[in-house]
């Protein structure tokens, strides 16, 4: 095959990245981390703080009160490592935004019962 030139595949060297290949990967990661956070943000939304609480309630405690008012996903119930109790604020999810929404405003002053 007399004429033809074939070209050297390239070698990827691993101290050096391509310019053009780093920006691309700059911008995916940048876009990543914008898509991470609006997923926070969103999540957000159907979260509420609970705060004044018994240091002996309990996730069970909270998810009774407040699945009066809608359904209750998740349970954070901020721990003290060193009392095993809890430190008195939570932050429940809601399924939907209209149920925390729903929460925050009817449920101003809940009694939560240990």
């Amino acid at each position: 095959m007399e004429g033809m030139h074939e070209e050297p595949e390239p070698q990827e060297d691993s101290g050096h990245v391509r310019e053009g290949h780093a920006e691309i990967v700059d911008a995916a990661k940048k876009e990543e981390h914008h898509e991470d956070v609006k997923e926070k943000l969103k999540r957000k939304e159907f979260e509420i703080f609970v705060g004044g609480l018994d240091k002996d309630a309990t996730e069970d405690d909270l998810r009774k009160v407040f699945s009066e008012v809608g359904n209750v996903t998740d349970v954070r119930l901020m721990m003290n490592p060193q009392t095993k109790k809890n430190k008195g604020f939570a932050f429940l999810c809601f399924a939907t935004v209209e149920q925390a929404k729903r929460a925050f405003t009817e449920l101003k002053n809940p009694l939560v019962l240990p």
